[in-house]
C-alpha cells in the first residue's frame, strides 16, 4: 500500500527517515531525468504581434482537434486543418513543423489547462477525508481530468499515446509533462504524510500514469449499442477505483500480517 502509516503516537511521520526503495519501472519508464516540467506555453503574449500568433496558433489547435477526433491522424491533411483554420498552409508549418508536433501541442496544452483547474474537494468514498487543497486531492484532480478528457477526444489521445511511447525518452514531450506534474504532487503527498515517503516519487508517477493507460483501455463505450448511461461518471468511477488499489494495495491480511 502507498498511504502513510498512521504515525505512533510522539513519533512524527514515521515514514520520515527510511531508505528510499528503488523500483525498477522496467520499459514503460519514462524520462526520470526531466527535471523541469513546466510547460513551455506563453500564456501572456504582450505585443500586438505576439498575441496575433497566439490566436493563430489557438485556433489551429482547435480545428486540428476537431478534424483529428472526427476523422483520424491519417486522414486528416494539413490542407483540412488550414481551410477550418482560415489560414494559408505556409502558416500551419510556421506553428508547426509536422502533423505530430501539432498533436504534441495539443497534448501538453490540455495538461496545462489541467494543472490550472482548482480540484474538486471530493475523493472516493473508501478514501479519508482530508482538505480540498490536499495534494491528494489534486493527483485525484488531475487523473479525473485526464479521463474526461480522453473520454471526449478518444481518437486523439490514442495517437497521442502511441506518439508519447515512441518518444519516452524526450524531454518536453507530452508524457515527459505528466510524469513531471504528477511527481510533484506525489512530493507534495508524502511531505504532508498522506502518501508513503520511502518510495521514490518518479515510480509512484510513473504507476499513476499507468493507472491512467488501464482506465483509458476500459473506457466506456461510444454512444450506441452497449453505451454507459453516463459515460463520464463511469469513467471517473473507473480511474477512481484504479488509484483506490494502487494507494491502498491488493494484498490481502494475511500477506500484510506477515
Amino acid at each position: 500500500a502507498l498511504f502513510a502509516p498512521e504515525p505512533l503516537a510522539g513519533s512524527g511521520n514515521p515514514a520520515r527517515g527510511r531508505r528510499v526503495l528503488d523500483i525498477p519501472i522496467l520499459k514503460y519508464k519514462l524520462i526520470l531525468q526531466f527535471t523541469n516540467w513546466r510547460i513551455p506555453v506563453d500564456d501572456h503574449p504582450t505585443t500586438r504581434r505576439e498575441r496575433r500568433k497566439h490566436e493563430v496558433r489557438s485556433r489551429i489547435m482547435e480545428a486540428a482537434l476537431q478534424l483529428l477526433e472526427q476523422q483520424g491522424l491519417e486522414a486528416t491533411t494539413v490542407d483540412q486543418i488550414a481551410e477550418a483554420a482560415d489560414i494559408s498552409r505556409g502558416t500551419f508549418f510556421n506553428h508547426f513543423p509536422t502533423k505530430e508536433s501539432l498533436l504534441s501541442a495539443i497534448a501538453l496544452d490540455e495538461l496545462e489547462g489541467l494543472a490550472a483547474q482548482k480540484p474538486a474537494a471530493q475523493k472516493p468514498a473508501a478514501q479519508k477525508p482530508a482538505a480540498s487543497t490536499s495534494a491528494l486531492d489534486r493527483i485525484y484532480g488531475l487523473m479525473r481530468g485526464l479521463m474526461a478528457d480522453s473520454l471526449a477526444y478518444r481518437q486523439v489521445t490514442r495517437h497521442v499515446l502511441l506518439d508519447a511511447l515512441s518518444h519516452t525518452e524526450e524531454a518536453g514531450s507530452p508524457g515527459a509533462a505528466l510524469e513531471g506534474m504528477l511527481r510533484e504532487l506525489v512530493a507534495q503527498a508524502q511531505d504532508e504524510g498522506s502518501l508513503r515517503a520511502d518510495v521514490d516519487p518518479a515510480t509512484i508517477a510513473v504507476a499513476l500514469i499507468g493507472v491512467y493507460l488501464g482506465a483509458f483501455a476500459r473506457l466506456p463505450a461510444p454512444a450506441g449499442a452497449g453505451a454507459s448511461a453516463d459515460p463520464a461518471a463511469s469513467a471517473q468511477a473507473l480511474v477512481d477505483a484504479y488509484a483506490v488499489l494502487l494507494f491502498e494495495g491488493i494484498a490481502g491480511p494475511a500477506e500484510r500480517a506477515q
